[in-house]
């Protein structure tokens, strides 16, 4: 499972908890509930996410490289993890 937010203020506000259908090291594909992915578009992603109380979550800061079109007005999201973000004591690796 995965976490999608926007890493900027958009018209279109959204934070989708969904499946991965491919991962990598540094990337994740997924088909999200809504439809207004670009390439190029900014986004924190969650991954591995889980809501278990005391659950390791570690997000990233990511960016659209790939937009299909699905079946079913669906889009197939590539998005390429650009570094992790650490909130707290540890400082974020550039």
């Amino acid at each position: 499972m995965i976490r999608v937010r926007p890493s900027e203020p958009t018209l279109e506000d959204f934070d989708e908890i969904l499946p991965t259908l491919n991962a990598a090291r540094n990337s994740v594909y997924f088909v999200p509930q809504n439809g207004i992915f670009a390439p190029k578009m900014r986004v924190f992603v969650t991954y591995p996410y889980a809501s278990d109380p005391g659950s390791i979550n570690q997000e990233f800061l990511g960016a659209v490289t790939r937009v299909d079109k699905l079946p079913g007005d669906k889009q197939g999201v590539a998005v390429e993890l650009l570094m992790p973000i650490f909130v707290g004591t540890r400082e974020t690796i550039r």
